[in-house]
């Protein structure tokens, strides 16, 4: 898919169909392509005399060669994208948002001075986010500088991490109201989905980071002098880097946090299964007595007490009785069940 947008007078962005190289003309500022066809990638360089890598060799650059500047002045960008896709979602739990699993998709970004060219696997929030934000152009951004498209690409996915960790953090107050309460832990929750749901918000956190820090790099690299050629940038690049500051310290605590509910999970379920263990391992006790009894009325002999008569089954009944509910008085007294 190739989607393309041009900048009005306002500075504001619009898209236009595509059909053909024919109508990638000189006033696009903004070509964006979406697991792009050959033919496509044909049209852009027919019409731009652009080489785009493919979405293959996104996954294989090294982390050395993310971010550079060619011979030609051109800026090649590679960045990580968080995003929550169906495609990726837990089995059986359709209806379920915060079941699905978190990806890391590759996009890359290459900016000439007139136009910025974007390349990705699949649709992505951020950039539908950030287009109806340049379609509105609330700030008055002009988009007729390409740079100002990529600077607000970087914001809308540093918007979006922001998002999934403030999603993080609802989910982790919920479970830990969930597993600290002992009347909903002892009869409703299911200790090993929680397990479960705790190690995927641990993934996801994961990868946030993953995507926090390599978006560090890129407005590292973005805030050099040369990098952009301008100093009017700055001031939003030092932004940008202030927030991925705190998101970067705020999944720290959501990563610590989540590791206090997965050890107090599993202590849980250490603690029940040891319950377990403990309630068959008093039962043997408890019945050992009765079961010695039983076995020495049941030899052959005319010695014991109670051995004959009438009232031998009811006295040695009333003796098993007495034996069986002896240790377990004892047991409750010691509170051991």
């Amino acid at each position: 898919m190739l989607e393309a947008f041009y900048a009005t007078e306002r500075g504001s962005l619009e898209d236009i169909t595509i059909n053909g190289d024919f109508d990638l003309h000189p006033d696009l500022v903004w070509l964006d392509l979406i697991a792009p066809s050959q033919e496509e990638q044909q049209w852009i360089l027919d019409a731009y005399e652009q080489n785009l890598p493919t979405l293959k060799s996104l996954e294989d650059i090294s982390s050395s060669a993310r971010f550079y500047r060619d011979d030609d002045g051109i800026l090649h960008i590679s960045t990580y994208f968080l995003t929550k896709n169906k495609n990726y979602q837990v089995e059986n739990e359709h209806e379920d948002e915060s079941s699905m699993l978190a990806t890391v998709q590759t996009v890359a970004f290459i900016l000439h001075k007139d136009r910025l060219f974007t390349l990705r696997g699949e649709k992505l929030v951020a950039f539908r986010a950030f287009r109806a934000r340049a379609r509105r152009n609330d700030y008055e951004i002009d988009y007729k500088d390409p740079t100002w498209i990529l600077l607000g690409l970087l914001e809308a996915k540093l918007d979006e991490l922001a998002d999934i960790l403030e999603d993080v953090h609802k989910d982790l107050e919920k479970y830990s109201t969930e597993v600290l309460n002992n009347r909903h832990r002892e009869q409703i929750l299911d200790l090993d989905d929680m397990i479960t749901r705790l190690a995927q918000l641990e993934d996801m956190l994961g990868k946030a980071q993953l995507c926090l820090i390599d978006l560090r790099r890129v407005l590292t690299f973005l805030s050099r002098p040369r990098a952009l050629g301008s100093h009017i940038y700055d001031a939003d690049i030092r932004e940008l880097s202030e927030d991925v500051r705190s998101l970067v310290e705020h999944d720290a605590f959501l990563f610590q946090k989540v590791r206090f509910l997965l050890d107090t999970t599993s202590g849980f379920i250490n603690t029940e299964q040891n319950d377990t263990i403990r309630r068959f391992s008093i039962l043997p006790s408890m019945l050992a007595p009765p079961m010695l009894i039983a076995s020495i009325y049941g030899m052959n002999t005319e010695v014991l007490p109670f051995a004959q008569g009438t009232m031998s089954f009811i006295m040695v009944s009333i003796i098993l009785i007495g034996f069986l509910i002896g240790p377990l008085i004892y047991f409750r007294w010691k509170k051991w069940i």
